[in-house]
């Protein structure tokens, strides 16, 4: 995670409700890509500064949107990940904000919390 989140009110019912689904179907489709759905692309060119942005959504991941190398997710505002990150952040804060009503707070450097015990995270 690099941004901060900006101030928003607690989470209510459906927002903790569509984290669960959307963490559900994130780690669903890292599971098995074939999972994501149809894939929509988007290309923004940008006139001043002059640059370019790739926006892309896929069908069966509602929210999650990936923008030239960043990811992000409409249950998580302010927020953007890397490609690593997903697995190691996104999906435990979309689980803690369904379980605990919790949102991130303070952005990490992309590392797991805890230590790889048995070696097998890469």
């Amino acid at each position: 995670m690099t941004k901060r989140a900006p101030k928003l009110p607690p989470p209510t019912r459906q927002d903790r409700e569509a984290a669960a689904i959307a963490a559900e179907a994130l780690a669903a489709a890292l599971a098995d890509p074939t999972t994501m759905g149809e894939r929509a692309v988007m290309f923004l060119d940008l006139d001043r500064p002059r640059r370019g942005e790739c926006h892309i959504t896929w069908s069966n991941l509602p929210g999650f949107l990936q923008v030239n190398d960043r990811y992000s997710h409409a249950c998580l505002p302010g927020w953007e990940y890397t490609k690593a990150e997903i697995a190691l952040e996104m999906i435990p804060d979309l689980r803690a904000l369904a379980e605990h009503g919790v949102r991130p707070c303070l952005p990490t450097d992309g590392k797991p919390a805890t230590p790889d015990l048995f070696g097998v995270m890469l």
